[in-house]
């Protein structure tokens, strides 16, 4: 029973930290280790039925919007959408502190979702 206000103190302690609004440093290694991790996620699932499949937009150009968009099943949708709001705000983060500049084209979301050779593929 000591430990748990001690444990309450640390979660606190860690949680005020990760809100803090100060930019994040993260290395275009880290970003791409965890782009992987998002399309292996996002592969994790064979493709059967495109109805069982969302998508989302990714990432983020550094004149603004998303860099792309990628389909996940819902099965995993929790961890998906965790990961890449993630993986978009560090970007964000990167861009502005290191002076990135991007094509600015905007990127439309996709019409729709099709299963081919198990894999969804995102139509335009």
């Amino acid at each position: 029973m000591k430990h748990i206000p001690i444990f309450l103190t640390s979660l606190l302690l860690v949680c005020c930290e990760l809100s803090t609004t100060d930019p994040l440093i993260i290395s275009s290694e880290e970003l791409l280790n965890y782009q992987k991790e998002i399309f292996q996620l996002s592969e994790s699932v064979s493709c059967t039925n495109a109805l069982e499949w969302r998508f989302t937009a990714m990432g983020s150009k550094a004149c603004g919007g998303p860099t792309q968009y990628i389909a996940y099943h819902q099965s995993v949708e929790r961890e998906f959408l965790d990961l890449v709001n993630r993986f978009t705000a560090l970007q964000k983060a990167y861009n502005e502190k290191n002076n990135v500049f991007s094509d600015c084209l905007f990127v439309g979301p996709p019409r729709t979702i099709q299963c081919e050779g198990n894999k969804p593929i995102l139509v335009y």
